[in-house]
């Protein structure tokens, strides 16, 4: 089964009614570690992709601004209540497609992927895409599963992808196939511990020229209608 957006975007409507308790619980530790690896200064511009129901915008300080993108209508709107109730005013979110983001190249001064890379349709292509939207100095945090080099485990990541695939998300994806033809090192990677199910990726710009690049952006959905009383803004264009 392959992974497309807007099935994804739908699957992800219905995920947002648990997510905070579920898989949110499980994972967000390992969100805060990785949003330590973009080593922030006062009036950075992050893009955060996949911000899902908005639990990353909680831990950013409040002397950066932070776009959080997002296909799923559910999920955004989680992330709006939360930016509401935290009074979170330095957090702007965007619905739009990640594979086609309407922003400007070089708009951010870094990137972080949190467990996105396995929903798209094309990894490589959504890299890509980082690449562009970050400034040349720049970091690009993947926080994600990604295929075992252990044969066993890798055999048994393959078996339950179709499983998989039908709920959210690839259990087969390899961090070579995310990086394939994508103008991007790897500064370095690690995981909390040597059983962990994720890994955190740092990568930055290569210094080889790149390779063919997406087209030119352009928005792909209408805004999504700011919750009563919500001083968030879902629009398509940063402030």
């Amino acid at each position: 089964m392959r992974m497309t957006e807007s099935g994804n975007s739908r699957v992800y409507d219905l995920w947002a009614r648990v997510y905070d308790r579920t898989f949110g619980r499980l994972v967000h530790r390992r969100q805060i570690i990785a949003l330590k690896q973009l080593r922030l200064s006062p009036g950075d511009r992050v893009l955060d992709i996949g911000v899902g129901t908005g639990l990353s915008l909680l831990e950013y300080p409040a002397d950066v601004r932070v776009v959080g993108l997002d296909l799923s209508e559910g999920m955004l709107l989680k992330a709006a209540d939360k930016t509401r109730r935290e009074g979170l005013d330095h957090c702007t979110l965007v619905r739009a497609d990640a594979m086609l983001p309407p922003f400007a190249d070089a708009s951010f001064d870094h990137i972080i992927i949190s467990h996105t890379i396995s929903v798209v349709s094309d990894p490589a292509r959504l890299l890509a895409w980082a690449t562009r939207l970050v400034k040349p100095e720049g970091r690009i945090v993947v926080l994600n599963h990604f295929r075992s080099g252990n044969p066993f485990i890798a055999w048994w990541e393959d078996r339950v992808n179709p499983i998989c695939t039908r709920i959210g998300w690839r259990s087969d994806l390899c961090l070579e196939e995310c990086l394939d033809g994508v103008a991007v090192d790897v500064s370095y990677r690690f995981k909390l511990n040597t059983i962990d199910f994720w890994q955190i990726v740092v990568l930055r710009h290569a210094d080889a020229p790149r390779h063919a690049a997406p087209p030119a952006a352009q928005p792909m959905d209408e805004p999504l209608p700011a919750p009563s009383q919500s001083k968030t803004r879902l629009a398509v264009d940063l402030p």
